[in-house]
C-alpha cells in the first residue's frame, strides 16, 4: 500500500458526498476519488414540491465536483462514470468514462458504496445523469397539468407528500385519489398519525383507498390502466407510481448482497469479508433508507470506522444503534404529519419545519 491510502467513493449524492466529508474532514494523508454516474447531486427530499412548482427544480442540483473541490481540491478526484463492475479480490474498480465511452479500472485501498437506491419514476430518484431526473420531473409536472384524473400510487411518505401537493394545488379542479396499498396511508407509522394524514388529504379533496394493491400499471394511447389485486382496474389521464426503490448493486457480487441486493454490512458498516469495503447510505441492508438515518446514525459509525481501520486512529469503533423515531412528511405548504422522538408532532410543526420550503436550503448546506 502506498503511504497515502487511496479511498474510492461509488456515489455522488448525499451518503457519497457525506462520505467524503468525513474522510477528508478527518485531516490526515489520503486520496479520495469519488465515482458517480450523474455530475450533479440531487437533493430529492423535496422532489414532490417541484411537481407543482417547477421553476423550483434547477436549485434542487448541485456539482458534485464543486463540492470535492471545496472540500480538499488537492488530494480529491471526480470522475463521471457508471460504474461496471467491482472485484473486491483484487481492489478495483470498473467504470464506464461518460465523456469517452472508455472502459477503464480504478485500483483502491479502500471502497465506500455509497450508490444508494432508485425508484419506479426517474422523477424522485437520480438513475444517471441529473439532467434525465430534471427531464422527467418536468415533464410529470406537465402531465399533471393537463390531466383531469390522477391516481397517486403508494402510501409512503412519498406518495403522501405527492398527494398533498396535487391536493393543495389542484383539489377543486382534478379528480385525485391515493391507493396507499394498505389500511392507511403511513401505515407503518404511529396509527394516529397514520389517520391524521388520511384527514388532512381528505380535507384537500384527495379521495383515499385502502386495502387494495396495485398489480400493474400499462400506459396506452395517452392513458393509464392500473390493475389491482382485487381483480378491478381505472384508467386515468395519469398515474404516478411513487412506492418502493430498487438500490444500486447490481456492480457488486452476489456474494456482497442480500436477497433484495443490498449490501450486507455488520455494524460497523463493513462488508462481509472484505475489511477494506464500507457501505454508507440507502444500499445498506437492513436500514430504513432516510437522510435522518445516515445523519443521525450512520455517520458516527462510519466516522469511527474510517478512522480506526483506514487511518489506525486509535479511537474505539462505534457499532450502529437503533435510529431515533423521527419522520415528518408534509402534507401541502400548509403543514403535514411527523413523529418527533416517538411523539406525534402537531400539523403546524411540520410546516415550521419543512413544509414551507421542503428544506430546500438543506441540500444547499449539504452539497455546497
Amino acid at each position: 500500500m502506498q503511504s497515502e491510502p487511496h479511498v474510492v467513493i461509488i456515489g455522488g449524492s448525499f451518503a457519497g458526498i457525506k462520505a467524503a466529508e468525513i474522510i477528508l474532514g478527518l485531516g490526515k494523508p489520503v486520496r479520495l476519488s469519488l465515482i458517480s454516474a450523474s455530475s450533479h447531486a440531487y437533493f430529492n427530499v423535496a422532489a414532490p414540491r417541484v411537481l407543482v412548482e417547477p421553476d423550483l427544480a434547477e436549485k434542487l442540483y448541485f456539482a458534485v465536483e464543486d463540492k470535492l473541490r471545496n472540500l480538499d481540491s488537492q488530494n480529491s478526484t471526480f470522475i463521471h462514470g457508471h460504474v461496471q463492475k467491482v472485484d473486491c479480490d483484487g481492489n478495483s474498480v470498473v467504470y464506464r468514462d461518460n465523456k469517452s465511452g472508455a472502459e477503464k479500472a480504478l485500483a483502491y485501498d479502500y471502497l465506500v458504496v455509497a450508490s444508494g437506491t432508485k425508484s419506479p419514476s426517474a422523477a424522485f430518484k437520480l438513475q444517471g445523469d441529473h439532467k434525465e431526473t430534471m427531464e422527467a420531473a418536468l415533464n410529470l409536472h406537465d402531465k399533471i397539468k393537463k390531466s383531469k384524473e390522477i391516481l397517486i400510487i403508494g402510501g409512503g411518505a412519498t406518495a403522501v407528500e405527492i398527494a398533498g401537493e396535487l391536493g393543495h394545488t389542484y383539489g377543486k379542479e382534478k379528480d385525485l385519489a391515493i391507493y396507499s396499498g394498505a389500511n392507511a396511508p403511513l401505515a407503518s407509522w404511529l396509527p394516529r398519525v397514520s389517520e391524521a394524514a388520511e384527514r388532512q388529504l381528505q380535507n384537500l379533496n384527495v379521495k383515499v383507498v385502502n386495502n387494495v394493491r396495485s398489480r400493474s400499471i400499462v400506459e396506452v394511447e395517452g392513458k393509464f390502466r392500473v390493475d389491482f389485486d382485487d381483480g378491478s382496474s381505472r384508467t386515468v389521464d395519469l398515474a404516478i407510481p411513487a412506492y418502493g426503490v430498487v438500490p444500486n448493486g447490481e456492480f457488486l457480487d452476489s456474494a456482497l448482497l442480500d436477497k433484495q441486493g443490498y449490501l450486507q454490512t455488520d455494524e460497523f458498516l463493513v462488508a462481509r469479508d472484505h475489511p477494506n469495503v464500507f457501505g454508507l447510505g440507502d444500499i445498506v441492508s437492513g436500514r430504513p433508507c432516510t437522510l435522518i438515518d445516515v445523519d443521525q446514525v450512520q455517520q458516527t459509525t462510519f466516522k469511527a470506522t474510517v478512522d480506526t481501520l483506514i487511518f489506525g486512529g486509535n479511537g474505539k469503533r462505534k457499532p450502529m444503534k437503533k435510529g431515533p423515531e423521527l419522520g415528518l412528511v408534509p402534507i401541502s405548504r400548509a403543514g403535514g404529519v411527523g413523529v418527533v422522538f416517538g411523539w406525534r408532532v402537531p400539523s403546524f410543526f411540520v410546516k415550521f419545519m419543512k413544509s414551507k420550503d421542503f428544506m430546500i436550503p438543506r441540500g444547499a448546506e449539504a452539497f455546497t
